[in-house]
């Protein structure tokens, strides 16, 4: 009995369009959001120095310089030399817009907790505590924009840590 369903429905299956349409060239603009999965938003790690690409808040400590990258991390930058300041690390915090440092601790958000790292060896700072919900929930129902349309946000997908503008075929949410 099944082989006889699976033939008879086989033709029905071939004659259906398995293509995906393109947008049309006339498609609305509007934002987008990007998703991280909860346990990759919460990895933490101290890395080589790297490019910034997208500068933030800046705060001097002994002969360190800490520079927020605006929702990645924080950069370290030796400053013993000031004409000769040099990147050491990156200490990769998803998220973090805000630092400060107290009796050779560093201070920073990641997505709502608040992280504390030791930096005994600033080169590689060590992760000593999370206080979770430190901070109040990032708003993840539609983009930091007012006036413009925007694809619903869908919680199923993961956390919403950003926007991208782009053509979207359906749009039903508006800010």
């Amino acid at each position: 009995m099944r082989r006889l369903v699976l033939l008879l429905g086989m033709p029905l299956l071939a004659a259906c369009n398995w293509t995906v349409e393109p947008l049309p060239a006339n498609a609305p603009m509007g934002f987008v959001p990007v998703y991280a999965v909860p346990d990759s938003v919460n990895k933490i790690a101290s890395t080589a120095a790297r490019p910034t690409n997208k500068p933030g808040k800046i705060y001097a400590y002994t002969n360190y310089l800490f520079q927020v990258e605006e929702a990645t991390g924080i950069h370290i930058i030796d400053n013993a030399v000031p004409k000769a300041a040099k990147k050491i690390a990156f200490l990769r915090v998803p998220l973090a817009s805000e630092l400060a440092i107290k009796d050779g601790y560093l201070y920073t958000n990641n997505v709502n907790d608040l992280v504390v790292f030791n930096l005994s060896n600033p080169a590689a700072p060590a992760l000593v505590k999370r206080v979770p919900d430190a901070f109040p929930a990032i708003s993840q129902k539609h983009p930091p924009f007012t006036n413009v349309f925007f694809e619903c946000p869908d919680p199923a997908k993961g956390v919403v840590v950003g926007w991208e503008q782009k053509q979207i075929a359906n749009l039903k949410c508006r800010r």
